[in-house]
C-alpha cells in the first residue's frame, strides 16, 4: 500500500450549509497529513468561490478548482495546472449569452466578470467581499485574458441548451441547484485528481474520493474507492463503493478520515 490521496468534495461534503467546517473535521484533515496521506479538495468552485472558507480554504494540500480545471498546491499557492477556453469558443458564448439577455458570469482567477448585475449576484458578492466588474458591451469584453471557466444561474436552462445545440467544445455540470459550472468539454473532477496523482506518483488504488452531488459522480465511479457522504443524493449513493451515517453539516470528514486510518477503505 502506498500514499494515499484522499480527494474531497467541498459544498454538501466537507463544510457545513453555512460554508463553515466543523473543528473536527479541521483535525481530522490535520491527522490524516501526519500520516501521511495527501488531502485535496476538488471542487467546481472557483478561486473566488474559495473566499467563502477564509483561511480554512488552505487546510489541504492541494485544492483542485474549476471541476478539474486548475490545481494549486496550497503550501506555498503555486499553480501547477491551469486549463483554459479557447477564445473563439468563448466569444461565442459571450456573444449569445448579450445578445439575448442572459446573464453570464466568467473569471481569471481572482477576476470576476458578469455580462448583467442580478440580486443573487449582488447578494454573493457582498458573502465574499469581491465585486464582479459588469462588462454588458460585447466589444468590451478583453478576450486576451484567458478565462478559465463560465457559470450560469437566473438564465442557466437556456444557456445550457444553447451549449448543447451550438458549442461543442463545452460541456456543464451541476454542482448545485439552480446554476450550472460551464468547462471545457475534456476537464472534468476526475481527470484533475489523476493530473495530481501522476504527478504525486501515488497509484491508482490509493485515491479515495467523496462526494455528495451529481458533479461528483465522475470521480466516485472511477477512482478506486468513492464514498458518498450520508446526505447525498440517491444517485451518489448507489454509486458509490461505501456511504457514510454522518451528514456534512455533522463532521463525515472525521467519520472517513477515521475509516480511512483504521483500512476500513483498503482495496
Amino acid at each position: 500500500m502506498g500514499k494515499k490521496l484522499l480527494a474531497l468534495d467541498i459544498d454538501g461534503t466537507s463544510v457545513c450549509d453555512d460554508y463553515s467546517m466543523g473543528e473536527k473535521s479541521k483535525r481530522a484533515i490535520q491527522l490524516a497529513q501526519k500520516k501521511g496521506c495527501i488531502v485535496a479538495f476538488v471542487s467546481g468552485r472557483r478561486e473566488m468561490d474559495m473566499l467563502t472558507l477564509k483561511e480554512d480554504q488552505w487546510i489541504t494540500d492541494y485544492q483542485i478548482l474549476n471541476t478539474g480545471g486548475k490545481i494549486i498546491r496550497c503550501a506555498d499557492k503555486k499553480i501547477l495546472y491551469d486549463k483554459r477556453i479557447p477564445s473563439e469558443v468563448c466569444k461565442k458564448l459571450i456573444s449569445y449569452c448579450m445578445e439575448n439577455g442572459l446573464q453570464i458570469q466568467w473569471c481569471n482567477g481572482l477576476k470576476w466578470y458578469v455580462s448583467k448585475m442580478t440580486d443573487a449576484t449582488a447578494e454573493y458578492a457582498k458573502e465574499i467581499n469581491l465585486l464582479p466588474k459588469v462588462v454588458d458591451v460585447f466589444e468590451k469584453v478583453d478576450f486576451q485574458e484567458k478565462i478559465e471557466s463560465f457559470m450560469a444561474a437566473k438564465d442557466w436552462e437556456r444557456v445550457a441548451a444553447y451549449i448543447d445545440s451550438s458549442i461543442f467544445e463545452l460541456t456543464y455540470t451541476n454542482s448545485e441547484p439552480g446554476s450550472i459550472d460551464i468547462i471545457d468539454r475534456n476537464i472534468t473532477k476526475w481527470q484533475g485528481i489523476e493530473i495530481l496523482a501522476n504527478e504525486l506518483g501515488i497509484a491508482y488504488e490509493d485515491i479515495i474520493t467523496v462526494g455528495n452531488y451529481y458533479n461528483d459522480l465522475d470521480m466516485l465511479q472511477r477512482a478506486a474507492v468513492g464514498i458518498a457522504v450520508g446526505n447525498a443524493v440517491e444517485i451518489v449513493k448507489n454509486q458509490a463503493d461505501f456511504v457514510m451515517e454522518r451528514d456534512n453539516n455533522h463532521d463525515v470528514v472525521e467519520e472517513i478520515v477515521t475509516k480511512m486510518l483504521n483500512h476500513e477503505f483498503d482495496l
